[in-house]
């Protein structure tokens, strides 16, 4: 199932990354840099002379419509190339206002109705097309005249006015279609992630991991779904700010999910005061960036640069292969990030993110075989200590330890254990008088050279049940498990399934006490 799952996520990614789609029509863009505004007056009808003196010449983008009214003049110069297409062409306006446009000195519609006054405006949409009669356009220069407000938009934009120009007239939806085939096999990869998550979510013990990136990936999804939306429907202009804050707002989910992940993960301490301090950084910088590209990126950004730390710090301490493996997802993360920071929720912001997550997932589905494994295991320590429990506890006498670790060899006395943790590739033993030693192989095989008083409590903890102080159900979670309190003062997890056997078994030995 694993390698199933596996090679299926690498043929999405190989599959998404090679896609090309080719936009093949013709677009012929206004002069951008030449365009010339001039703001309306109350009632005004028809258009200036574009040479009065409150008329500036500027770039199209820092033309603003909003909150008031305004005529701007540019110049759209056609082919003769184009012309030979005979093709329908259509005037496309995609902007966040209502417009009146006009080509070549002839009106080719509205798209609602702007106005001087926010009562008198009727909200038009925010791509916009207008056909164009084919003896209405000439070789060479042609005038493009556009009256336009946006009154009712609750967001300030800085660049509300995205694409004036001609193209084969087409629905204003397909002029956005080169990335829509992706995006569709994107956004369908990331729903089938969510799907196989939430069984995840309800078959595995260790739910809170599997939660955290099921939000990542559900915000993602909501993300690429809101950047499609505008290839899928045609809504007024007004929404539009609607649609910002939702991507802005999902994109804080992805990068606190992503955060909590790497607390939960990483076993982080003062995980509280990280996850304020992250939430406070964060909220701040949305705050205070305008753009909303902007404010997106680095909802996502500061997060994924805790979590690098945390990865890193981790692998400092414990050098394990998967440490660095984490590190180098979350790297390419953030330098991806970083890359396209001016524009971000491009297609390669969402192939990255779909890699990620796939990376993601299939730790999470080898964590849950890995789960399976030892539940199994566990089984067999049940039957173990089912026939311990029979047995009359007996007292061993001391014997040595050995361990191997970093080229060191120490012999440390058995019945001065207190109880042994798996910590990736090595095991941390602890001792009755608080010292710690480090041993370079795995908790299977250090149990095998331990004596029978020392019983596999949990999947990372082996115990001396000649140093248990008691027992008790565990408060905290839904895992149905148990804690043991030791003499050291230290507590160890039992789990669940294996908790009424340790409590017999303790109840036993103090009987023979």
């Amino acid at each position: 199932m694993n390698k199933l799952l596996n090679s299926t996520c690498f043929f999405w990614i190989f599959f998404l990354i090679n896609q090309s789609a080719v936009f093949a029509q013709s677009i012929i863009s206004i002069d951008t840099e030449g365009v010339i505004a001039c703001p309306a007056k109350a009632n005004q009808i028809q258009a200036p002379k574009f040479i009065e003196p409150e008329c500036q010449q500027s770039s199209v983008y820092k033309v603003d419509p909003q909150n008031r009214e305004i005529w701007l003049k540019a110049n759209l110069k056609v082919s003769q190339a184009y012309l030979k297409r005979h093709q329908p062409s259509a005037l496309y306006v995609f902007g966040k206002m209502s417009s009146e446009v006009f080509l070549n000195g002839v009106k080719l519609g509205n798209n609602g109705t702007p106005s001087f006054f926010n009562e008198d405006e009727f909200s038009g949409d925010m791509d916009a097309r207008f056909y164009i009669p084919p003896n209405l356009i000439k070789e060479g220069d042609n005038e493009v005249i556009v009256h336009a407000s946006s009154h009712h938009g609750f967001l300030s934009l800085a660049n509300p006015i995205h694409f004036i120009g001609i193209s084969e007239y087409t629905q204003t939806g397909d002029f956005f279609k080169r990335d829509l085939l992706v995006s569709i096999c994107l956004l369908g990869a990331m729903l089938l992630g969510c799907l196989y998550l939430i069984t995840l979510v309800y078959k595995s013990e260790e739910k809170r991991t599997s939660v955290f990136i099921l939000l990542m990936l559900a915000s993602a999804s909501g993300q690429l779904f809101l950047e499609i939306s505008r290839v899928l429907f045609n809504y007024s202009y007004p929404l539009h700010d609607v649609r910002l804050i939702a991507i802005v707002v999902l994109s804080i989910i992805f990068g606190l999910s992503f955060l909590l992940f790497s607390l939960h993960k990483f076993a982080c301490r003062n995980k509280k005061y990280w996850f304020a301090l992250v939430v406070t950084l964060v909220l701040f910088l949305v705050f205070w960036i305008t753009g909303f590209d902007g404010k997106s990126a680095v909802a996502i950004l500061v997060p994924a640069l805790f979590s690098l730390f945390f990865s890193a710090k981790k692998y400092t301490q414990m050098r394990t292969s998967e440490s660095l493996a984490y590190i180098l997802a979350f790297g390419l993360f953030v330098a991806t990030i970083l890359a396209t920071f001016n524009n971000f929720n491009s297609m390669y912001f969402y192939y990255i993110v779909t890699i990620m997550m796939a990376f993601l997932v299939m730790k999470k589905t080898n964590e849950f075989a890995q789960e399976r494994i030892l539940r199994k295991v566990e089984e067999q320590q049940v039957i173990k200590l089912q026939l311990k429990l029979k047995q009359t506890a007996q007292a061993k006498p001391p014997e040595k330890l050995q361990l191997n670790c970093a080229g060191k060899v120490e012999f440390i006395p058995v019945n001065e254990i207190s109880h042994c943790k798996a910590s990736g590739d090595y095991v941390e033993i602890f001792m009755s008088d608080k010292r710690q030693s480090l041993y370079s192989g795995t908790l299977k095989r250090i149990e095998e050279q331990l004596p029978d008083s020392f019983i596999k409590v949990h999947r990372s903890y082996v115990v001396n049940m000649d140093e248990v102080i008691s027992i008790a159900s565990s408060t905290k979670g839904s895992s149905g498990g148990g804690v043991i309190t030791l003499k050291t003062g230290d507590e160890v997890p039992v789990s669940r399934r294996i908790l009424p056997y340790v409590r017999e078994l303790i109840k036993g030995t103090n009987t023979s006490d």
